[in-house]
C-alpha cells in the first residue's frame, strides 16, 4: 500500500482516533518510554506517532519531543497536544530529519506499516543513534481483539493471506529486524493491555477510524461494516454495556552497535 493511501486512509476520523483509539495503549506507551529511559532533557522520536499520545507522556516527562507521521490530519492533534513538540509529515522509510536529530527513538504498532521495516528501523538509527524501541502485537491467538480485525478484513477480502497489524507478531521478529537493521537488541519484553470502551457504539468508532476500519468501509460500505463487528464485539460486552478485551504486546528495544 502506498504512503499516500495509507495518508487517506488514517485521516479520515482523526478525531476518533485521538479520543477512542490512541489511550487504549497508553500502558504500551508508558512501558516503552520506560525501557528506553526517557527523562527530562532527553529527546525522543516517535516514528508514525499518529496523534501523538505518547509524545505528549514523553513531554510529560520532561523530554524534548518531535514525532513523524504520514498523516496530516493526525499530526494536526498531535501538535495541539505538544505545542512545542517538532511534528513533522513524512515516511518511516526515509525521516525527514539530520542525522542525530534525537537521542532515541521509538515506533508504537507502526513499523509493521513501512516499505521496508528494517531500512526503517536503520532510518530511526539513524536519524536517533542511541536506542530504537519497536512494538507490535503477540501473536493473533493472544489478542482477543483479533476476532475483531479479521471481522472487518473478512467483510473486505476473506480469502486474502496475512493481515498487517500481525505482520511482525511472531516470536523472535522484532529482534530478527533490529539485528537485521544493524542493531544490538538490550532489552525485550510483553505488556498485557487491556482495550475498554463505554459501550459497542464507542468500539466500533475506535475501529473505524483506523486505516482497516476505512479500507473496509470503502470496500463495502459501513453499515456493513458495522453488520460484521457488532456479533464479533457480543462476547466482550459486560453486563452494564461496556466492552473490555484483553491484548498483549510485545516489544524490542535495540542499541546502535
Amino acid at each position: 500500500m502506498s504512503a499516500a493511501t495509507q495518508a487517506a486512509l488514517w485521516g479520515r476520523r482523526p478525531r476518533d482516533w485521538a479520543r477512542l483509539a490512541e489511550p487504549q495503549n497508553v500502558a504500551l506507551f508508558a512501558a516503552v518510554l520506560d525501557a528506553l529511559g526517557v527523562r527530562e532533557g532527553m529527546r525522543v522520536l516517535d516514528c508514525g506517532c499518529g496523534s501523538g499520545l505518547a509524545a505528549q507522556m514523553a513531554h510529560e516527562r520532561g523530554a524534548v519531543v518531535g514525532g513523524v507521521d504520514i498523516t496530516p490530519e493526525l499530526l494536526e492533534v498531535a501538535r495541539e497536544r505538544v505545542p512545542d513538540g517538532e511534528f513533522l509529515v513524512g515516511s518511516l522509510d526515509a525521516l525527514p530529519l539530520a542525522d542525530g536529530a534525537y537521542d532515541v527513538a521509538f515506533g508504537v504498532n507502526a513499523f509493521q506499516f513501512a516499505a521496508d521495516p528494517v531500512g526503517a528501523l536503520r532510518e530511526a538509527a539513524r536519524v536517533a543513534p542511541g536506542r530504537v524501541a519497536i512494538t507490535t502485537f503477540a501473536e493473533p491467538e493472544r489478542c482477543e481483539s483479533t476476532a475483531l480485525h479479521l471481522a472487518m478484513k473478512n467483510a473486505v477480502d476473506p480469502s486474502g493471506d496475512g493481515y498487517a497489524p500481525y505482520a511482525l507478531s511472531a516470536p523472535g521478529k522484532l529482534e530478527a529486524l533490529l539485528a537485521d537493521a544493524g542493531l544490538d537488541v538490550v532489552e525485550r519484553g510483553e505488556v498485557p493491555v487491556v482495550w475498554a470502551h463505554a459501550d459497542v457504539e464507542d468500539t466500533i468508532l475506535s475501529l473505524l477510524c483506523s486505516a482497516g476500519g476505512a479500507r473496509a468501509t470503502d470496500a463495502v460500505g459501513e453499515a456493513a461494516v458495522r453488520a460484521a463487528l457488532e456479533p464479533a464485539i457480543a462476547p466482550f460486552v459486560r453486563d452494564d454495556g461496556s466492552v473490555s478485551m484483553n491484548n498483549v504486546f510485545r516489544y524490542a528495544v535495540g542499541s546502535v552497535a
